[in-house]
């Protein structure tokens, strides 16, 4: 009789918005901060669906319990849909929904074993702790298996399919003027580039890029903009570094392989002291992400840290020749032309006039000079000199 109850005390919510909510990539506090602007957005209006559409490659395991905590400040129907990827996802991020869908392919693992499933294993292939859902389309007791987030949300309206949470089941039908919305929530601009770092292999190809963007800008001094970009990158790729545990000792030795490279931007050649500096570079890389709380690709790490290398060995030398040749052939022209003398600077610098425009050049010491007479503009060792 006690089983009878939920059934008899059941209620039917009719659907009005439906409200879908993409976790993709890493999903981190940009997420959870974007969630819980929505949940003060709706204030518990019973007459709106939320729906997870999980698709994240990976996550961080306390951005799980910050998730149990919005969604218990969500009081409308929430339903959740993994797909369309075949991805991997905790139980304990299932067991907070009304409604769980499935896409064929996805694995579900919890730490509690096989039995937490119930009888999910029945029509699934259950291994250790893991179940990979094979079973063929359809609605399955708590949860559904759909190839597609539309296919979900149609047959949570049309199929009188009960809450496993609470004594409740759903109606609306999407094809009607009885749905006034189906809305798509996206976290801010600022939230989505903070999920994008999130991946290590970003976090550490821009946070060394901007490092390498400031040597350029020592040897090849411009206005300073490659130096304001190379700032920036290390500013937004550090951001991540408390939230995924970063071991800050590979940051010491990181500075030790810049310092290096920087010698050997200044030697102007690479040899076993630019190999040398690479073995630091990565080696940093792996100690910075030893204790990482996410998955690290450690091949695109490699990577990464070849193509930082790359910038160090041809990017940045290419546009220091760049700018030597630029100068020297801007000086080269000037070779031959007659100059006024206007003023004797100091010993070995002079003020002249050139078409109506003033210059400094250099003097020779083993002449003497008259202001106001006329003089040949030479070059000596890259200098101009009268």
């Amino acid at each position: 009789m006690i089983k009878l109850l939920p059934i008899l005390f059941s209620v039917v919510i009719n659907i009005a918005n439906v409200n879908i909510f993409e976790i993709e990539g890493i999903f981190s506090s940009g997420h959870i901060n974007a969630l819980n602007r929505y949940a003060e957005e709706i204030k518990g209006d019973q007459q709106d669906l939320f729906i997870v559409q999980y698709n994240a490659s990976d996550i961080n395991s306390s951005s799980v319990k910050d998730l149990q905590v919005v969604l218990k400040n969500i009081n409308t129907p929430k339903a959740i849909w993994v797909g369309p990827n075949k991805r991997e996802v905790k139980m304990s991020i299932l067991k907070n929904f009304d409604f769980i869908g499935l896409s064929p392919g996805t694995v579900i693992t919890t730490d509690e074993g096989v039995n937490a499933f119930g009888n999910i294993c029945q029509f699934n292939t259950c291994t250790g702790s893991d179940v990979l859902i094979d079973a063929e389309e359809g609605v399955y007791q708590d949860y559904l298996v759909v190839g597609s987030i539309g296919a979900f949300v149609e047959k949570l309206g049309s199929q009188d399919i009960p809450s496993r949470l609470r004594p409740m089941s759903l109606s609306f039908n999407l094809s009607s003027e009885e749905i006034d919305q189906i809305r798509f929530i996206k976290p801010s601009l600022f939230e989505r580039f903070y999920i994008a770092i999130s991946n290590p292999v970003f976090t550490y190809l821009f946070f060394t890029l901007g490092f390498a963007l400031i040597g350029l800008e020592l040897f090849a001094i411009g206005p300073g903009l490659m130096a304001f970009i190379g700032a920036l990158l290390i500013s937004f790729s550090s951001m991540t570094f408390y939230e995924y545990n970063l071991n800050y000792s590979g940051l010491i030795i990181f500075l030790f392989s810049f310092l290096i490279f920087i010698k050997v931007l200044s030697r102007g050649y690479f040899g076993l002291l630019g190999i040398t500096a690479l073995i630091v570079l990565h080696s940093s890389s792996l100690i910075m992400f030893s204790n990482y709380l996410l998955q690290v690709n450690h091949f695109l790490l490699a990577g990464s840290s070849l193509v930082i290398a790359f910038f160090y060995y041809i990017a940045i030398p290419t546009v220091i020749r760049s700018r030597l040749t630029t100068d020297t052939s801007a000086m080269s022209s000037l070779v031959n032309s007659e100059v006024i003398l206007l003023e004797l600077i100091n010993n070995n610098q002079a003020l002249v006039k050139l078409n109506g425009k003033k210059l400094v050049v250099e003097t020779s010491k083993n002449n003497s000079y008259i202001l106001k007479n006329e003089y040949e503009l030479l070059e000596e060792d890259g200098k101009l000199i009268i």
